[in-house]
């Protein structure tokens, strides 16, 4: 329903851009938000340097490790009322949430805008909206699976009892996000987390503090208790100090390789889960019968949205031969027309990078290829001036073995590769560490399953890019080096919550079947037991259930009915 809104929101968003910035005062030092109030932080405030231009917006004293400890603490005394409340209260107060996101929408845009560096109707469009419409299936969805799930048993010697799934909240959860996405990442798994019964405390990239930090007063405003939420804006050396408390009872990390290896052992030590969200090398593959106008738009855009910073951006793409020279045609004239500038000004379509480090990994990458034989047919080259711009670059037979074809590069640039068969490019898109998302392009139903159920990935999107990050019930995950666990949808509510077997049985025996004392009877009972249960024919079945009932011990610890009638519902 919000979508509604986005036909008059350029006009909108860029006028409230232009307004004073919210965190424009730079006396004020932002700090660490614990047990609902800012407090602590490094003695030496650090400064924000704004993406756009290069200049000081903000200080942040960044958390020091016993701010970390307070935070835990804090979110630990929390979660001990937090996990009781019932489940109509916590969705009430979620609904507050989702209302306040929803009444600040366009200056939480502008937030992003300031500190990571998108357009804001592009913050908007690529972040605030899918948090809203994450948090409504949140909203709709959490209560079901946290009421549990019955289980009807198959064993007939326990038919007769009542068992369920229950999906208890985990405890404190240490959520750990990065810079290209810094309001719908943390935001989307507050809300899953608190709608199950979770502690929340964020650590925020150093880069974007301010978006979780502002995220936390949110969840205050709406009602949340005080420590619920909780923001340590830290560098990354503090990371593992989080991770490894030990009143941490899950991690949730999106990041690097390096970092999730990092966060995994560390985790493990105390024998505590964690899910990983480690980045992708999305390839996609243009089929010969592609529509062409189509598969060039989203391939642009797919590369280029949000200068390239997300993890589910368009970074390979293999066309076959028979459309290549048109495909390629399409893709540079699609280039050609996005406007590049600072994000607050009407109609730039791309931003800046959001650091000056990150455009230095890109352009090295985009140096290394052309020296390996690669042609850069657009960009490529670093532009003076202030701010950390890199123009959308397009890159045609870059060597499968540069870092610019295996390693991620959140950055505008996307590398063509011709191939000579559908085939050919299947193998070519498999060919690396990442398995995160892929895509294709083509007319085919017989193709567009093929490619659906042979392209190595977590997310396959034929004919669309990056939409399904903000479709609810889908999962966003990967395997390889993209990441362990499940995020959003019913899969990252379950992994928000802790699962556990529970049984009742409302008609106790004498005593369990198999209950000492290991004698005669019990040989007996246990013989004739696998061949009712696992012999090799109708007959041998029934002959062993006739040994069975004559035998006095398991008549009296055995549910009899249960073994020839079916199981009668509980409370009928």
């Amino acid at each position: 329903m919000f979508y509604a809104e986005m036909q008059d929101g350029q006009k909108r968003v860029t006028d409230e851009a232009q307004q004073e910035p919210a965190w424009s005062d730079l006396a004020q030092t932002v700090r660490p938000l614990i047990d609902g109030e800012q407090s602590g932080g490094r003695d030496q405030p650090a400064e924000l340097l704004d993406p756009c231009s290069g200049e000081t917006f903000a200080r942040i004293a960044y958390a020091t490790a016993d701010d970390i400890d307070r935070a835990i603490e804090s979110a630990s005394q929390a979660l001990a009322l937090w996990r009781s409340v019932p489940f109509a209260e916590r969705r009430h107060i979620l609904r507050r949430l989702a209302g306040l996101v929803r009444q600040e929408a366009w200056s939480l845009a502008r937030l992003v805008t300031q500190e990571q560096g998108k357009p804001p109707l592009e913050a908007f469009q690529l972040e605030i909206l899918p948090a809203l419409d994450h948090m409504g299936f949140i909203i709709e969805n959490a209560e079901r699976h946290h009421a549990g799930l019955a289980i009807e048993p198959r064993h007939p010697f326990y038919a007769h009892k009542h068992s369920h799934y229950l999906y208890d909240a985990i405890g404190v959860i240490a959520l750990v996000t990065p810079s290209p996405l810094p309001l719908a990442s943390p935001l989307i798994r507050i809300a899953a987390a608190l709608a199950m019964g979770n502690a929340v405390v964020l650590k925020p990239s150093e880069r974007t503090p301010l978006c979780g930090v502002r995220i936390g007063e949110l969840c205050l405003d709406a009602g949340f208790p005080a420590g619920l939420v909780n923001v340590v804006p830290a560098l990354p050396e503090d990371t593992l100090h989080l991770v490894a408390h030990p009143k941490v009872d899950k991690t949730f990390l999106t990041g690097s390789i390096e970092a999730g290896q990092n966060v995994m052992v560390t985790a493990g030590v105390g024998l505590r889960p964690v899910v990983l969200c480690l980045g992708g090398k999305h390839p996609s593959v243009v089929a010969g019968d592609a529509n062409i106008d189509r598969a060039a738009r989203g391939v642009v855009w797919g590369a280029l949205a949000n200068a390239g910073q997300n993890c589910g951006s368009v970074e390979r793409v293999y066309v076959e031969e028979s459309i290549a020279r048109r495909f390629i045609d399409r893709v540079l004239e699609e280039v050609d027309a996005v406007t590049v500038g600072n994000p607050l000004d009407e109609k730039v379509d791309m931003g800046p990078l959001q650091s000056a480090q990150r455009r230095w990994e890109v352009h090295r990458q985009v140096t290394e290829a052309a020296e390996a034989g690669a042609r850069v047919l657009r960009g490529g080259t670093v532009p003076k001036g202030p701010g950390y711009f890199y123009p959308p670059t397009v890159v045609m037979g870059a060597p499968a073995g540069c870092r610019l074809m295996r390693e991620e590069t959140l950055g505008p640039v996307v590398s063509i590769t011709v191939v000579d068969s559908i085939e050919r490019a299947i193998l070519l898109a498999g060919d690396g560490d990442y398995a995160l998302t892929a895509s294709a392009w083509t007319t085919s139903d017989q193709k567009a399953e093929r490619l659906m159920v042979t392209l190595p990935a977590g997310v396959v999107t034929i004919n669309d890019v990056l939409y399904s990050y903000g479709e609810p019930a889908a999962t966003w995950s990967g395997y390889r080096h993209s990441g362990v666990g499940q995020n959003h949808g019913t899969p990252g509510l379950r992994e928000m919550s802790r699962q556990r077997f529970v049984s009742y049985d409302d008609q106790p025996a004498s005593a369990p079947l198999a209950a000492f004392p290991y004698d005669d009877e019990a040989e007996a009972i246990a013989r004739a037991s696998l061949d009712y249960l696992h012999g090799g024919g109708r007959f041998r079945r029934l002959w062993a259930l006739g040994r069975l009932v004559r035998r006095k011990r398991f008549r009296s610890r055995a549910h009899m009915r249960w073994l020839v009638l079916p199981k009668k519902p509980r409370g009928k």
